[in-house]
């Protein structure tokens, strides 16, 4: 390979490391300027177009990268069907609305299939995409760790919330694309944490971007940060557990040790620090707003001063509606409304989809069209029946197959790396299905298509049988 090739590849590769510097620059562009396009925005669309334009070289060299060519033809045939139908359906037709949201929607594919060749290419030619994984998330994960604590101690911290509630997003504009993105970080920080992590001594040292992560995830105030960090500390804790009693090649006996005796731990600091964050005093405000009490009945006394027994009360403390408020926060009132317009659309927009925002009416001015924000359903709405199938595709193929083969060999693959990756993806997916914010957002869906990459080219390695010769 020659070298100049392989400074391309390492660079773009490398383009995830200035992610969190795009984010600050956007929240500057929307507050100090008043520019149609943000920095954000540019710089991530020349970016996709450039991966683009590498799987088109790829496709002139590669039986593999034509498929995948192959695929993105297919998928802009599915968008350019979907905008032509709804430009004549729709009235009124939002023009610049529609394009944004198609290019957001697009984003993980062109970006997951550019990394699947740039990472399989790299392997090839002796580079270490594990390595890499972990090295350039847990740079990503510092620098927003430093945005979030420089923004508190200056006081500029964003807020997360307009009113009733607490939360900040240091000096990123989207907070749920912030807490999305965070939350699919934190995996990362952790597998470089166990590791590194030999005795408790070290642990303590090397947990540190783990615990400065959490933190500023706690201080979103968001349910997404909180669940995440339980999740991470409890997948590090069982599956030490477990690893404790397996035989084969996993991880070293005494890391296992260290850190089935820290990830307790901290899940311990979880637990009593959890009425002090302010998700504690947002769940509290969420219940106010649905009329949710935990306090005591007023006592009642007779004529005679004695005290009147309360009322048997029989109902259930919360309703199936309420803990599916809590639970999606008002999406699931969006989705019933999507659904309506779904089943009274044509033959066609059933097959191929609603477009942005489903057949919307002209918002009144300085207010935006909403979405579920349920990534998919917004893409089963915009997409219709056929799209929704082609989209979710390969994330099921690759997943699936990735799923498949760990089971297969689940003796030798079980092990810190294995499961946290894929901890993490199913973290990026869950919040996907039930926040949005992951799929049709690009600063957020770049780690995801990032991450599943080096799933699948990692699962690839350890199935090749060749891989021991190799060495």
């Amino acid at each position: 390979m020659e070298l100049k090739q392989h400074r391309i590849m390492i660079a773009l590769v490398a383009f995830i490391l200035i992610q969190p510097l795009v984010d600050v620059l956007t929240t500057a562009s929307i507050l100090y300027t008043s520019l149609p396009l943000t920095i954000g925005v540019v710089i991530r669309l020349a970016y996709m177009a450039i991966m683009a334009g590498w799987i088109v070289h790829a496709a002139t060299k590669s039986k593999r990268a034509k498929y995948y060519l192959f695929y993105l033809v297919g998928f802009a045939a599915l968008v350019f069907v979907n905008f032509g139908m709804n430009m004549v359906i729709k009235e009124p037709f939002l023009i610049v609305e529609e394009i944004t949201f198609y290019t957001k929607a697009v984003y993980f594919h062109v970006l997951f299939f550019g990394f699947l060749l740039l990472l399989e290419s790299l392997r090839e030619s002796g580079s270490d995409h594990k390595q890499m994984l972990i090295n350039y998330l847990l740079i990503v994960s510092g620098m927003i760790s430093a945005v979030f604590v420089i923004a508190q101690i200056t006081g500029t911290s964003l807020t997360n919330y307009a009113r009733s509630k607490e939360g900040w997003t240091g000096w990123f504009y989207a907070g749920n694309e912030i807490g999305a993105t965070m939350a699919i970080l934190l995996p990362i920080t952790a597998i470089y944490a166990v590791y590194k992590s030999t005795t408790l001594k070290k642990a303590v040292v090397h947990w540190i971007p783990f615990i400065f992560l959490s933190i500023s995830m706690l201080a979103l105030g968001t349910k997404v940060g909180y669940a995440g960090i339980a999740i991470v500390l409890a997948t590090v804790f069982i599956g030490s557990i477990i690893m404790l009693f397996m035989k084969g090649g996993q991880d070293d006996r005494q890391i296992v040790k260290a850190n089935a005796l820290f990830s307790p731990i901290l899940l311990a600091v979880l637990i009593v620090v959890t009425p002090f964050t302010p998700v504690f005093g947002n769940m509290f405000a969420h219940f106010d707003i649905l009329g949710i009490s935990f306090d005591s009945t007023s006592v009642e006394l007779d004529e005679f001063g004695e005290e009147i027994p309360p009322e048997e009360d029989t109902g259930p403390l919360f309703t199936g509606e309420q803990i599916e408020n809590l639970v999606f926060s008002s999406r699931e009132q969006y989705k019933m409304d999507y659904q309506s317009q779904f089943e009274a659309a044509p033959v066609m927009q059933k097959l191929f989809g609603m477009g942005y925002a489903g057949n919307y009416e002209m918002p009144e001015r300085h207010k935006q069209l909403k979405m579920i924000e349920m990534d998919f359903h917004d893409w089963f709405y915009a997409f219709g029946i056929l799209g929704f199938l082609y989209m979710m595709a390969p994330i099921l193929y690759f997943s699936g197959k990735y799923v498949w083969q760990f089971i297969k060999d689940l003796q030798n693959r079980f092990n810190y790396f294995g499961m946290l990756t894929g901890i993490a993806f199913l973290i990026g997916i869950g919040i996907a299905y039930t926040a949005g914010h992951v799929l049709t957002a690009p600063g957020v869906s770049i780690y995801l298509a990032f991450l599943l990459a080096v799933l699948v080219v990692t699962s690839n390695e350890e199935s090749d049988p060749k891989r021991h010769l190799n060495k």
